[in-house]
């Protein structure tokens, strides 16, 4: 049996994953834009943002009512925050909280952020500061996730939610654990009836959105949206395929999906929408947007980005930034980089939404 060996992997293990890397590279990003004019790009964005709807199972959604239920409601240091329930689907609710800044006036309509969690303690209570508890005071430390109660004192109506499986949504088998996820779960439901975890997420956002444009307070000209991580991976999709969000952050998510997604394919069964990859990358998904501004941050540091690291990162916003161009809008695509590893550090996103959402 000498030279078995040649056709396993280093640890002597005969797997898929080089054949699944051929794979891509053959049948890989076959939606791309290809053309050169302005006319076609507009063109390939409005059908390409359809066939990503229906890659995220769109079209297996039934609109309901958009009943909303206040369940609490609390003063804190500069802002007032409430926790609601949203009706998204017959049989489905979305748990989320509004931070809303103190001293609105009658009338005045204030500029929204759209807030998703990551992989992290505490979800949408992380998110909107909520401490008390020693998982989300860590996450609060190591990720610098607390974002949506800093857009909130920064004069933004915040609004922080559960994705599908996470937090509050969790499903049964992990809801008496620590670490509150259940997108595995989640995606084996969905898969087989035409959907997925993520596709779920998104289709929720939007119908918060929806809500939030029924709000007196909430100015829909300047709705923004931005996370760390599966926050970062929901912002890009949102803004993807809801064209009312008008300024979007990225955070410890844009990178090649062959090294970061493949390659690593241990992340969370969220990353994964079936054909997906047949059709777009991330740099594809982001020039849906354009000319809408989009800033991406990424820590040099950080696993996610793959064995390549930053030149992984750096590919696709040369790319997104290559086609924003045909809209004349390159310079509305923007990259932070910092050298430490995944998390959120908001230097440069914070006064990136100052100029192109609140002071708009």
């Amino acid at each position: 049996m000498q030279g078995v060996n040649q056709y396993a992997d280093k640890n002597g293990y005969y797997t898929s994953l080089e054949q699944i890397k051929l794979l891509y590279d053959k049948k890989g990003r076959q939606s791309r834009f290809t053309g050169s004019t302005k006319e076609e790009f507009i063109k390939w964005q409005s059908e390409k943002r359809e066939l990503f709807k229906r890659l995220l199972g769109f079209d297996t959604f039934e609109p309901c009512d958009n009943e909303i239920i206040e369940l609490e409601k609390e003063k804190c240091d500069g802002y007032t925050r409430i926790k609601y329930l949203l009706r998204t689907e017959e049989k489905v609710y979305l748990p989320f909280y509004a931070l809303i800044p103190a001293g609105v006036k009658d009338g005045e309509k204030l500029p929204v952020m759209i807030c998703p969690h990551g992989h992290f303690n505490g979800m949408k209570e992380a998110v909107a500061g909520i401490r008390g508890n020693e998982h989300i005071e860590h996450s609060i430390v190591e990720y610098g996730c607390n974002y949506g109660e800093v857009f909130c004192k920064a004069g933004y109506i915040a609004f922080c939610s559960d994705a599908r499986g996470f937090g509050e949504r969790t499903e049964e088998s992990q809801q008496y654990s620590t670490w509150k996820c259940s997108c595995t779960q989640v995606n084996h439901m969905a898969i087989p009836l035409g959907r997925c975890t993520i596709g779920m997420s998104i289709w929720d956002l939007v119908k918060l959105c929806d809500y939030i444009c029924t709000r007196d307070d909430c100015d829909v000209n300047r709705i923004g949206c931005g996370g760390l991580s599966g926050g970062g991976l929901q912002s890009l999709y949102h803004a993807a395929v809801d064209t009312r969000i008008k300024c979007i952050a990225s955070s410890g998510y844009f990178y090649g999906v062959k090294d970061s997604l493949l390659e690593l394919n241990s992340n969370c069964a969220c990353n994964y929408v079936p054909h997906l990859w047949e059709h777009f990358d991330m740099c594809d998904i982001a020039s849906l947007i354009a000319p809408r501004a989009f800033i991406v941050e990424a820590g040099t540091q950080d696993g996610l980005n793959g064995r390549r690291g930053m030149a992984n990162v750096y590919e696709q916003v040369e790319i997104t930034r290559q086609n924003y161009k045909f809209l004349n809008a390159e310079d509305k695509v923007k990259e932070s980089v910092f050298d430490m590893g995944h998390m959120w550090k908001g230097d440069d996103i914070y006064p990136f939404f100052e100029k192109n959402l609140k002071n708009i």
